[in-house]
């Protein structure tokens, strides 16, 4: 009796570790190695094949160059990223990680992809600061 009990529970215990490491699906995955490389600072030539051509017409090689000098700067490199949100549309997804940067920051970092045809390609990203204050508007400045 006692090994079937205790055959039972390795069992149940396997099972529930297999469940907890199951992937997020093919599309995030793949989505994620995206996120990763445009984010790596790389090769623009390997980054634009990723991007859609809206996006790759306004943000060219300079621009991506630019865009990490100023982080570097500013942030230093990633260090971590964790996925905190997926959302699913019809025609995309949008993942939204919180990201650290080597001098500490810790910022939200929101991709959005779009779908056709099974292939998914980045529309858009932006590197926001969480805590960051809106400006006010002039209307509610008035009002104070």
């Amino acid at each position: 009796m006692k090994k079937k009990f205790v055959m039972f529970l390795m069992a149940a215990m396997m099972s529930f570790s297999a469940i907890c490491s199951a992937s997020y699906g093919t599309d995030l995955d793949a989505e994620d190695k995206i996120v990763t490389q445009f984010f790596s600072g790389g090769d623009y030539k390997k980054v634009v094949n990723f991007m859609d051509p809206s996006l790759s017409k306004e943000f060219t090689a300079d621009k991506y160059k630019e865009m990490f000098a100023d982080l570097d700067k500013n942030l230093g490199k990633m260090t971590q990223k964790d996925l905190r949100v997926y959302q699913v549309f019809e025609d995309g997804h949008i993942l939204r990680y919180a990201a650290k940067f080597e001098k500490g920051a810790v910022m939200a970092v929101d991709v959005v992809f779009k779908g056709a045809n099974g292939k998914f390609s980045m529309m858009d990203f932006r590197v926001v600061d969480p805590n960051a204050k809106a400006p006010e508007e002039k209307g509610a400045a008035a009002k104070k």
